[in-house]
């Protein structure tokens, strides 16, 4: 099965200010300015607000003071680095970065390919801090090709209870790998754990730990067909950060379980590209009456009997 990734142009994007159109339940945030987005990763360090995103020039960045308001900053390897090209056709693309700090330092993960390909590669840079922004590429850490059982794209690091950290990471083909990462060298090395299958489509996981479980997202559907667009999140839990993982009605992920968390509403439609920061989830939606553009959303994510809701 191919993977379809979606991108919008972002010289024509400039800011946007929809307010009480975000106010889509109690706890979804209300945003402002730069909010046209795609695949957003978000991270807290300090007192700023971050996103990394989709973009085809380079890695986008977005930062806000308060997670509100949002404010368009200046691309990460916004010109493109040379190892890129073999997978994405020598352009300035990249996918789905993931950002975190750990260990005292800013790391992300991002995705290079192109449509429908599985020649992908995983990218991996580290930083002072993400305020500072002295980003340094450290090349490819995990890599795909044709024949493999998975995908290299859309990387999610997270860290276990007992401090080991890990990367999962996929889309399409056989779903959802989750590796043990190197904690010295931040490269992914060992088994290749499968945590996750759907026939109509899976990619973007997050895996965070609360209580006694580990719950892994995941976007399902087709996430970039306009108004067939069928994106929605899922979500499953284990005890083990390696599975399985098993959603409200006792189905194994790997065979396609998910309980849905998010499928839309009437304008904004097929949220997707989900992660998660200081007890927010960040997605986007397709905006129905601009173009299918994708919109910032989000919104405080709860636990209520050990199940994750809005």
């Amino acid at each position: 099965m191919n993977k379809f990734k979606h991108l919008k142009k972002w010289a024509a994007v400039g800011c946007l200010a929809l307010a009480s159109s975000f106010n889509a339940g109690a706890t979804t945030w209300t945003l402002t300015g730069a909010v046209v987005t795609h695949d957003p990763s978000i991270y807290k360090e300090g007192n700023t607000w971050w996103i990394t995103e989709t973009s085809d020039t380079g890695i986008g960045v977005k930062y806000s003071p308060d997670g509100r308001a949002w404010t368009q900053g200046v691309s990460i390897f916004g010109g493109g680095l040379s190892w890129w090209g073999q997978y994405n056709g020598n352009t300035k693309t990249v996918w789905a970065p993931d950002i975190h700090v750990w260990n005292g330092k800013a790391i992300m993960y991002y995705a290079v390919s192109s449509f429908g390909k599985q020649k992908s590669a995983i990218g991996l840079a580290t930083a002072t801090s993400i305020a500072k922004g002295d980003w340094s590429d450290k090349g490819a850490v995990i890599t795909s090709a044709p024949g493999d059982n998975f995908n290299a794209i859309d990387p999610n690091f997270v860290v276990d209870k007992s401090g080991q950290p890990w990367l999962s990471y996929g889309s399409f083909w056989d779903g959802i790998f989750l590796t043990r990462v190197d904690a010295n060298t931040l490269k992914p090395t060992g088994t290749k754990y499968r945590l996750a299958d759907d026939s109509t489509g899976i990619e973007n996981p997050f895996i965070i730990a609360n209580g006694s479980y580990y719950y892994l997202f995941v976007s399902k559907g087709s996430c970039c067909a306009g108004a067939n667009s069928t994106y929605h999140i899922s979500y499953g839990r284990s005890t083990s950060i390696t599975g399985p993982y098993l959603d409200k009605n006792g189905v194994n992920m790997i065979n396609g379980g998910g309980t849905v968390l998010d499928s839309g509403g009437a304008r904004f439609i097929a949220p997707g590209g989900e992660s998660i920061s200081n007890g927010a989830m960040v997605r986007h939606r397709l905006d129905s009456q601009n173009n299918y553009n994708g919109v910032l959303f989000i919104s405080d994510l709860f636990f209520t009997n050990g199940w994750p809701t809005f």
